[in-house]
């Protein structure tokens, strides 16, 4: 009990500055064999049509004025099928054609103690028939409920990540959504009969 309470009171007073800038950062790739200029179209003029082959993301929506010169809106509303989300709401915060580079930042949807959410997708040539996408996630949280739930959040974050950059891979390459896109579209259709 005495060991509880000293580690209680160690965690209450940690003060707020210490705790205020808490996160993480994760950066993954994949080697998808198109040429690069293939794959920034999927994923950079195609932004809004990430629901079409992504099975972490339901439906989504682009809205607002575009911000930056050759994309198609300045934000995304996305229904998201990762555990503990729902809907996010996305605004651009960086996009150019030439370095096939964007990023985007979650405005909504992600739990009060998340200050910054943010990631950037860049399509590397690699040769003229092969290119990388590389996905690189900020986050920053506050406050307790921060520091204990970095650890859970980061793997959620690794996992989505692996999914998305997989999902991508196939759906360049092939054309065809892959195995875990056609089982959530399909478990979607079934949840969808049922509810008629």
């Amino acid at each position: 009990m005495k060991s509880v309470l000293m580690t209680m009171t160690v965690l209450l007073t940690l003060n707020s500055t210490t705790m205020a800038q808490k996160g993480f950062d994760v950066q993954k790739e994949i080697t998808i064999n198109v040429p690069a200029t293939e794959l920034w179209e999927m994923v950079g003029p195609g932004f809004v049509d990430v629901y079409k082959w992504s099975s972490n993301v339901d439906h989504a929506e682009g809205f607002g004025d575009a911000k930056f010169e050759g994309a198609v809106c300045s934000e995304r509303a996305c229904k998201v099928n990762v555990k503990g989300f729902s809907e996010i709401k996305e605004e651009l915060i960086k996009y150019s054609h030439q370095d096939m580079n964007l990023a985007y930042e979650v405005k909504e949807g992600m739990p009060g103690f998340i200050t910054k959410a943010v990631n950037d997708w860049t399509v590397v040539p690699v040769t003229e028939g092969t290119s990388k996408l590389v996905m690189k996630a900020e986050f920053r949280s506050k406050g307790l409920m921060g520091l204990l739930m970095n650890g859970m959040m980061e793997k959620k974050m690794i996992k989505t990540l692996e999914t998305v950059l997989n999902d991508a891979k196939i759906y360049a390459e092939t054309g065809q959504q892959s195995e875990a896109k056609k089982e959530r579209v399909a478990e979607l259709e079934r949840k969808s009969k049922k509810a008629a």
